[in-house]
């Protein structure tokens, strides 16, 4: 059902998320997709993390990451927000298939579409395309960090549920622990674009980022199991 490998933007506002940023970077490596970011949602991040935490660099560079190019003409894509033109050709040229971003309705869907790009919210993203072995590496690593207050994996996915419903629900088969209740509702805009959070390809209609084809396999998969 999930086909290839994607290319995943991550916006300044994820960015400055350390929780989220970590569920993705390390989730990746077994969930067929790279995360990239650039020097512009760099800068931005690090502005709303403030001087307490990491700054950004210190972050990729322990990941061993380059930063993706810099977008040109960024004023071209009008109907999205203005400040976030810039992220949106940066994912252009950076060749992203999805922008992960906490603000999905700030990206004008004919801009998505001029730029080849998708907009989806984190927990979302994480719930479709993270495989329940990424989702578990990814909940280990994070777990064998923490030290002020430690935590199990156990007792952290169950605390993720706080922000990330959607992740903690599709791989609840991992962990006992039954996810904490969110602390706040869901964005009205979950996803913007017409990419297959799945299989990749351009498709209309989708619902939640996911094809007509995809949701049909899916649905006989979960019903062979039964």
């Amino acid at each position: 059902m999930t086909d290839g490998q994607a290319r995943v933007f991550l916006d300044a506002n994820v960015l400055a998320k350390p929780i989220t940023r970590s569920l993705l970077m390390f989730a990746s490596d077994q969930s067929a997709f790279e995360v990239v970011w650039s020097a512009h949602a760099e800068r931005e991040a690090d502005r709303h993390l403030g001087g307490s935490k990491k700054p950004m660099a210190e972050i990729r560079a322990k990941a061993e990451q380059s930063l993706s190019p810099t977008g040109s003409r960024p004023k071209r894509f009008a109907q999205t927000a203005a400040t976030d033109r810039q992220i949106l050709a940066d994912a252009e040229a950076a060749k992203a298939q999805f922008i992960i971003t906490e603000d999905v309705d700030d990206f004008a869907a004919d801009d998505l579409a001029a730029a080849g790009v998708a907009a989806v919210n984190p927990d979302l993203f994480l719930a479709e395309r993270a495989t329940l072995d990424g989702y578990v590496r990814a909940v280990r690593v994070m777990a064998a960090a923490m030290t002020d207050p430690a935590r199990t994996p156990e007792e952290l996915h169950a605390r993720l549920g706080r922000q990330h419903p959607r992740t903690t629900a599709e791989h609840s088969s991992a962990y006992a622990s039954r996810p904490l209740p969110p602390t706040h509702n869901q964005p009205a805009v979950l996803f913007r674009g017409s990419r297959c959070l799945h299989c990749l390809r351009v498709s209309q209609p989708l619902i939640l980022g996911v094809c007509h084809d995809c949701r049909e396999d899916r649905q006989r998969t979960l019903l062979s199991k039964l």
